[in-house]
């Protein structure tokens, strides 16, 4: 989706399509040694997964302003004002839906790491703490959020069209 290039991130339309996270199940597997600390984690729909992005590139980490999404068309921002992945500090975070626990691994929707990634933290996604209702969005964000839209809206819209 987002790769490190140049200096700056770069979108590729066409991973991003093929590794859309958003109906992606993956497994997270917990080290046997914790499985007690997962006891009533399936009372939970979502869960917050804090992880380690551990093939951030040492060069990518040093970037401090980038085109957020990879977009050359925005304007480039900060990092801190980005979900960039590369990041100073690399540590990804996402909120995902907890499809099911089976003893120590967890099957989850919308993870947006890759296969052995670290995991770093797991805990329950709780609106009150992590969904507030007075957020304001840059309003870059929403051309960001467009753009998304559109390129997920094109290739569903291909998939439905006969080809002759």
């Amino acid at each position: 989706m987002l790769r490190y290039s140049n200096k700056d991130i770069e979108l590729d339309p066409k991973t991003y399509l093929k590794n859309r996270t958003d109906l992606k199940t993956s497994e997270i597997i917990i080290n046997k040694e914790y499985v007690e600390c997962l006891e009533g984690i399936e009372d939970f729909s979502h869960l917050v997964i804090i992880y380690w992005t551990h093939k951030t590139p040492e060069d990518a980490r040093k970037i401090k302003k980038v085109h957020p999404a990879g977009l050359k068309n925005m304007p480039i921002k900060g990092i801190f004002a980005t979900r960039s992945p590369v990041r100073p500090n690399p540590i990804g975070i996402i909120s995902v839906k907890l499809i099911k626990r089976k003893d120590n691994i967890l099957a989850v929707e919308g993870l947006d790491a890759i296969n052995n990634t670290p995991i770093i933290d797991i805990k329950p996604h709780l609106p009150s703490y992590d969904s507030p209702l007075d957020v304001k969005i840059a309003d870059w964000m929403y051309s960001i959020m467009e753009e998304f839209n559109s390129l997920t809206s094109k290739s569903e819209h291909k998939e439905t069209i006969p080809q002759v």
